[in-house]
């Protein structure tokens, strides 16, 4: 029925199927055809493993499956009449470990983490990943990472804003009056240019003049 397998595959188990056993004049000789390659109308439909199993877990297989179905239609049964009004919602089902509103609200803090709270608050240990934690401010110190330090005022931290704004004006100013003299010394470097090539030409046009009239005049002699 099968060529000579392969090189490079392990004994043609890539090649082997039970469907080919099925019309295979040798398939008695095939241990487990009955099996895996039956052959007749008798055998469609019908459990041919029936010898190895259990009757005792058949029954509490097909049991908890039945306790299952009525549980899902009870369910969808509950959910119809509180979607019609016909029966009270019913509460939520509680999804683990809830938080109540202390610990919420310690927990929404902005800023807050579970190692702030208190204690009995917070049992499981967070990781702070990259990004987790605000950017550093010089001017605004955390009072639970330097307690014996007090923050600065808000005129101090404005007088700051406001010299750090000053000089990026006068940054600023500097360097568009500085663009604005470049600008003015290319400027007057090209007129001067220009001044000097015109009076070049002029040079050379008085001197092709005065050529043409020293030899006219030698000419005329």
């Amino acid at each position: 029925m099968y060529h000579p397998s392969r090189g490079g595959v392990r004994g043609g188990r890539d090649q082997f199927s039970w469907d080919d056993v099925k019309v295979d004049k040798h398939r008695e000789n095939y241990i487990g055809h009955s099996v895996n390659a039956p052959v007749g109308r008798w055998q469609k439909g019908k459990d041919l493993y029936w010898y190895a199993r259990d009757k005792k877990s058949q029954q509490m297989d097909a049991e908890a499956a039945k306790e299952e179905i009525r549980r899902i239609k009870e369910e969808e049964e509950q959910a119809m009449r509180e979607a019609l009004g016909l029966a009270p919602k019913r509460a939520a089902r509680p999804q683990g470990n809830r938080l109540d509103k202390h610990e919420l609200s310690e927990l929404v803090k902005r800023g807050s983490t579970a190692e702030d709270l208190e204690a009995g608050h917070a049992e499981a240990a967070q990781v702070q990943g990259l990004g987790f934690s605000r950017m550093h401010e010089p001017w605004k110190e955390s009072s639970s990472a330097v307690p014996s330090e007090k923050a600065e005022p808000p005129e101090i931290r404005n007088r700051t804003v406001l010299e750090g704004a000053t000089i990026r004006e006068e940054r600023s100013e500097k360097e568009r009056s500085q663009r604005k003299r470049r600008h003015e010394d290319k400027k007057r470097e090209k007129h001067d240019r220009r001044e000097k090539r015109h009076s070049r030409d002029s040079d050379d046009e008085h001197r092709k003049k005065h050529r043409r009239d020293k030899k006219r005049r030698h000419d005329s002699d």
